[in-house]
């Protein structure tokens, strides 16, 4: 073989064995890959869904809980849930409120049952004075031993304390519209459509001491407070 031969074929060798190398790499590199994606598949299954569930919700949450049990919230709603059988609400009770003579800034808020059947007035009517948005506050140890349950044609009383007389609660202003919700059992939730009840004269004085009692089975014991 002459040497140009012998040249020539060295020159082949060495160009199959670069091509080789190179191949190699190639599945190499291809081979690394695809363990890369599957290794990040793997983490990311294993990791799992992320928690949806968050701080800020679950005291979104407390918080709505809480305004359901909220009398002032619920009162400050013009128009509440429906009313179970047995609730007194909009649509089965008549409410009037009436001027007394003793004891000194009071009014008197009479609910009478309506309808045909025996109902409940739970907790304390929410009252609201103009456009006020929060409703009155109510006096705590006016609260009865129980509900008071109503016949049909039978009445329910709450009192209604419109300014202090020491003159504690400022100046106060001149009231001419009064509004009357009713709760539901348990939650002290607004049942049925808020009432507008007229007010004697027309109008009346209210300072920052108004309150309100609980629902009461006779006259004496809305206005004792």
């Amino acid at each position: 073989m002459s040497a140009r031969a012998t040249a020539r074929r060295s020159r082949t060798l060495l160009m199959a064995a670069a091509l080789s190398a190179t191949a190699a790499l190639t599945l190499t590199a291809c081979g690394g890959g695809d363990d890369s994606a599957s290794d990040k598949a793997d983490k990311a299954g294993s990791s799992g869904p992320a928690d949806t569930a968050s701080p800020a919700k679950d005291e979104e949450a407390a918080a709505a809980a809480k305004d359901g049990r909220s009398g002032s919230a619920a009162g400050s709603s013009d128009k509440g849930k429906s009313a179970a059988p047995g609730v007194c609400a909009s649509g089965t009770v008549k409410v009037e409120v009436k001027a007394v003579s003793r004891p000194v800034n009071h009014l008197l808020v009479v609910a009478t049952n309506t309808s045909k059947a025996a109902c409940t007035a739970h907790g304390y009517p929410f009252l609201r004075f103009d456009q006020d948005q929060a409703t009155t506050p109510v006096i705590d140890k006016s609260r009865p031993q129980a509900p008071v349950t109503l016949a049909p044609g039978k009445s329910a009383y709450a009192g209604i304390v419109t300014s202090a007389a020491d003159g504690s609660g400022g100046t106060g202003r001149k009231a001419k519209k009064l509004a009357v919700s009713f709760q539901g059992p348990g939650d002290g939730s607004t049942v049925g459509d808020k009432m507008d009840a007229p007010l004697p004269g027309g109008s009346v004085h209210v300072d920052d001491q108004a309150q309100g009692t609980y629902w009461q089975s006779s006259q004496a014991d809305a206005l004792k407070w």
